[in-house]
């Protein structure tokens, strides 16, 4: 094997070269000799350069690299003179790892006496022995094309002998292991402090031990993928967006490619110069005929994974992409392994590149994956189907049908919704010994409305599976898994929707058993056969419709379960005393005969026990100091809920939703600080005050539904200490009269259908500085909402959009949070200086009017509402702002100015006209007309149109704005700052004989007609 070769790239000249004019033209020198060294220098630098076959095309530099360049050199710190560092540059292939290392070379070589760009290491020790390799090193390093290491003397004596006083600058560039580290820099002990080394890897593992924070080079975002991708694709370099389809098409490719520039640019040079139609044929076939470069290239990272490595690759590929990490790694622990990790592959693929952990789970790129795709296609198709993974409908049904090879399958994902009805052989698995993952589901609909499982089994069924880890039968037909089957490896049981009685009739070895989902399998009457399951996490039993009870002695045995679901289990009448340690999410919904509930767990989080029979809950539930969640909602027999439910320090959510017959809630004399959600709609209960007289002890209180409550007639003053109330139901509350003074700090009201609300507290909540929330007071068929009320509501809304704490003076352009309120009526309030008849409105406005206390839009429309019933519970009333003079950038813009959006099926019927009346805070137009401002006065005509939309942009027939009106609205001066605060004025109301505490710049002696002339006297125009 020959020791010699020619560098594959063009050569980096050191600086130190350039003194060979120096040291060469000394007073004595001769020309000739000067002229003969040049000569030489220049040969054996062109003589580096590599032979090609035709000019290189030419390339674009990937876009964002500067910044990279900056990220990397901050991890070098070249400033650092007496310190060595060694950085990593990692990333999966052809991210660009040796593009931005090569850069980086050339722009700071500069700064070393002596230095390399050693590329692609990996490939040629492929070729040539260490010592050939270590040699080429020396020379390009030493720039001694001859170099000779003499007998006698060791390659890290003469590395000692040569560099130990010069700092050196490598780059090292695609290292596979630490062997190719050591080969040429073998200890290292000859490095001068002050020297730089880059290696560039597609293994993380190994470079951690010599730079623990490496650098993983980033995907291109889409931005620059998209240029990047067009660079190449499109003769003059950029995507025209006027022509064809061809932008949205490039946005296909540069998503497929995730940002990865090799795959960028050889896609985009792939479709140089093709039509239209070519381009989507070739984006139809992406998947399924990938480019053999980009395929060649994954290959050589894939060839180097062990056998086992291999296989969790592919298995991830076809199977598990995209599920949870540790689901995965139970699932393809083979539990040999020496490590205490589960699954070691995942992290060794991992840090490779070939896979990413994402969010818990476990992702691959799609070049990868279609490169997976395409090895397991190639492996089907193969004479020794080696290790066949299935997923073709086609290739399943031949090997189902016995119609090939199936003794190597290792796995099966069969879309039962592509086949059409087939009897199948009782011994089709016999065969298939290496069989671990088999899956029959359905892409269409995994639910009942479709007849039985597609294969039939008509001489029943034998599966005696040994290595099967995961097997998911979509209805699985018959009434128990057949005798034969060995589950000692199995983790993941998945029988949704199937028509067994019992899995098994005798209790099997399950050591590894971890998930069992049984859901909707409707004939199931007992759980037996689980008692050797001590390692099993997940139980799903949910629409499990005959199970009548549990076994404590199987139940007993899952000493890790942790989650165990039984809901619409409509004949489970018994749950038997156990202790499981481990359970923390019990879900018992609709469980309608269940009458009582004992306390199985201490340790639970979670507990769903609506639309249950229970009458009481145990007084021992006092032990649930975990209890996060008690969602107790229409258990329409509960009674009463026992005092020490305030003894649960942990509890987060209560819900008592459709408990009709509880009347009362206990006082709460204990602090509960962790108390954030009390959902009391649709009870009976009678006395709001007395809930809240330990009102300190509820107060983070966030939300609170009294929603349907038929006896409330007031909710006291007490309720304005719950200081952290966001938000506040009371729909249909058909007795409430009068509403106290709220919390400070409430986001939303809702009121509707409150046909009883006559008054409102003056003021109706306490105001504060506060920072810009979204804010609605919602009052929706409040028909006997008197004057004074609607007065109170709108001074409320109107005091509160002065006192928002907004940095309006930061330059921004921001629209921010609506404030705003929706009550029965006909008239635009007064205060608002431009109103007009129906939808539309324009208005001169006159100069300055966008000056240092402008703050924003005051918006107002009444809608009239004939016949209409809204069906998806959204509503909004959307207003288009046009501003002629301003920039062409902000001058056109649509606000909401009221609404709804309401979760839930049951629709809101709105009766006659209501008004409409928002706040948009507009930060800062100001700033970006201060230049026009200091040329002269500039007028700004406005022009508004309202319009009723169901809030997904349609707009609403029923619904029609018949008048309308806006205000500008500006800091309050100081004076009326305080009396926002403070100053208040009693007012009688000579037509119903009430009072009513108010603001007195609500009754304004004349309507202003500009926002000049009104805005030095209040904030409103």
């Amino acid at each position: 094997m020959k020791c010699e070769t020619i560098s594959c790239h063009p050569p980096q000249i050191p600086m130190c070269e350039v003194s060979l004019v120096d040291r060469a033209l000394k007073p004595n020198s001769n020309q000739s000799m000067f002229v003969k060294k040049i000569v030489d220098v220049v040969i054996q630098r062109l003589s580096t350069i590599s032979c090609s076959e035709g000019e290189e095309p030419e390339m674009a530099t990937p876009y964002g690299l500067e910044h990279r360049i900056k990220q990397v050199e901050e991890k070098l710190g070249f400033d650092l003179c007496d310190e060595t560092r060694i950085v990593g540059i990692v990333g999966m292939p052809g991210i660009g790892k040796t593009t931005l290392a090569t850069e980086l070379f050339n722009k700071n070589r500069h700064k070393f006496n002596r230095c390399v760009n050693f590329l692609d290491i990996r490939e040629r020790l492929l070729t040539f022995r260490a010592d050939c390799l270590r040699q080429k090193f020396l020379a390009d390093l030493l720039e001694d094309p001859k170099i000779e290491i003499p007998d006698g003397t060791t390659y890290d004596d003469y590395l000692k002998s040569k560099l130990q006083l010069t700092k050196v600058f490598l780059v090292l560039d695609d290292v596979s292991c630490a062997r190719h580290i050591n080969v040429l820099l073998g200890d290292q002990n000859w490095i001068k402090k002050g020297s730089r080394i880059l290696v560039t890897t597609r293994d993380r593992a190994f470079i951690t031990e010599l730079d623990p924070n490496a650098y993983v080079v980033p995907r291109l975002n889409l931005e620059d993928g998209l240029m990047y991708f067009s660079f190449y694709a499109f003769e003059d370099r950029i995507c025209n967006p006027e022509v064809g389809d061809y932008l949205k098409m490039s946005r296909e490719f540069v998503d497929y490619a995730r940002g990865n520039p090799l795959a960028l640019r050889v896609l985009g040079r792939d479709l140089l110069g093709k039509t239209e139609d070519q381009w989507k044929l070739r984006l139809d076939t992406l998947a399924k005929m990938p480019n053999k470069r980009i395929q060649d290239l994954l290959k050589i990272s894939y060839d180097e994974l062990s056998e086992e490595e291999k296989d969790a690759f592919l298995d991830v590929a076809c199977f598990f992409r995209s599920e949870d990490d540790y689901y995965v790694r139970s699932l393809l622990d083979s539990g040999d392994h020496v490590s205490s990790e589960a699954a070691s592959e995942i992290t060794d693929l991992a840090y490779k590149f070939l896979i990413s952990i994402a969010g818990g789970r476990v992702e691959m790129h799609d070049l990868l994956h279609t490169f997976a795709m395409e090895l397991c296609s190639l492996s089907s198709s193969a004479t020794d189907q080696a290790k066949c993974r299935l997923w073709n409908c086609n290739s399943i049904v031949a090997a189902l049908q016995g119609k090939m090879e199936i003794k190597n399958v290792r796995g099966i994902s069969l879309d039962i919704s592509q086949v059409t009805k087939m009897p199948i052989s009782s011994s089709v698995f016999t065969k298939m010994c290496n069989l671990r993952y088999l899956k029959f589901y359905s892409s269409t609909c995994p639910r009942e409305c479709e007849d039985d499982c597609k294969l039939n089994f008509p001489d029943g069924l034998s599966l005696p599976l040994e290595e099967v880890r995961y097997l998911d039968w979509l209805k699985f037909p018959l009434d128990e898994l057949p005798s034969d089957f060995k589950p000692k490896d199995l983790v993941d049981l998945r029988l949704p929707y199937s028509k067994i009685k019992q899995v098994w009739k005798v209790s099997k070895d399950t050591p590894k058993l971890k998930w069992v989902d049984l859901n909707n399998s409707r004939e199931l009457k007992t759980l037996s056969g689980f008692s050797k399951a001590p390692n099993l996490l997940r139980l799903n039993l949910e629409g499990c419709t005959s199970l009548d009870c549990l076994s404590a002695e199987e139940m007993q045995t899952m000493e890790s379960l942790v989650f165990l679901n039984l809901r619409g289990c409509t004949s489970l009448w018994h749950l038997p005393e156990m202790n499981l340690t481990s359970l923390k999410t019990l879900i018992l919904s609709g469980c309608s005969k269940l009458h009582k509930f004992p306390l199985i767990s201490e340790n639970l989080e979670s507990m769903y026990l609506d639309g249950t029979a229970i009458k009481d809950l145990p007084s021992d539930i006092v032990k649930l100091q975990r209890l996060i969640l008690l969602n107790l909602k229409e258990c329409r027999r509960l009674e009463s809920i026992p005092e020490c439910i305030g003894k649960l320090k942990a509890l987060q959510e209560l819900i008592l939703s459709g408990c009709s017959n509880l009347k009362s809630f206990p006082t709460v004399v204990d602090n509960m600080e962790h108390f954030r959600v009390l959902l009391l709609d649709g009870t009976s209960i009678e006395e709001v005050p007395k809930m809240f007289r330990g009102s300190n002890n509820l107060l983070f209180l966030r939300r609170l539904s009294l929603c349907r409550n038929d006896a409330i007639c007031s909710l006291g003053s007490e309720i304005s200490q719950l200081y952290h109330l966001k938000w506040l139901d009371l729909k249909y509350c058909k007795k409430l009269i009068s509403l106290s003074t709220l919390p400070p700090n409430l986001q939303c009201l809702d009121a509707h259908g409150c046909i009883s609300l006559q008054t409102v507290m003056s003021p109706l909540a306490f105001i504060m500085p506060t920072e810009v929330i979204h804010t609605m007071f919602i009052f929706t068929n409040c028909c006997k909402l008197n004057e004074v009320a609607k007065n109170d509501i709108v001074s409320h809304i109107r005091r509160k959009s002065q006192m928002i704490l907004d940095d309006h003076h930061n330059g921004s352009f921001v629209f921010r949070a609506l404030i705003g309120t929706c009550y029965p009526g006909y008239e635009v309030p007064p205060w608002f200086s431009h109103q007009a008849y129906g939808l539309e409105l324009e208005q001169k406005l006159p100069p300055h009017w966008c000056n240092d206390k402008f703050l924003g839009i005051a918006l107002c429309a009444i809608v009239s509402f004939c016949g209409y019933k809204d069906q998806n519970n959204r509503l909004q009333v959307k207003c288009t702002c046009e501003f002629e003079n301003l920039d062409a950038s902000c001058s056109r813009f649509s606000v909401p100015a009221g609404g709804w959006f309401e979760p839930g099926n049951e629709p809101r019927t709105v009766e006659s006209n209501h008004v409409f009346i928002g706040y948009i805070s507009w930060l800062n137009i100001k700033k970006r007309q201060e230049e026009d401002y200091r040329n002269g006065c500039i007028l700004t005509e406005a022009k508004l149109r309202f319009q009723v939309t169901d809030g997904t942009g349609e707009d609403i027939a029923q619904c029609e704005v018949v008048k309308c009106g806006f205000s500008l609205v500006y800091e309050p001066d100081d004076e009326v700052s305080n009396g926002v605060s403070s100053g208040v004025v009693t007012r009688m109301n000579a037509g119903q004989g009430e009072v009513s505490t108010e603001d007195s710049s609500d009754y304004p002696i004349a309507t202003p007609t500009t926002a000049h002339a009104s805005s030095s006297e209040n904030s409103f125009s």
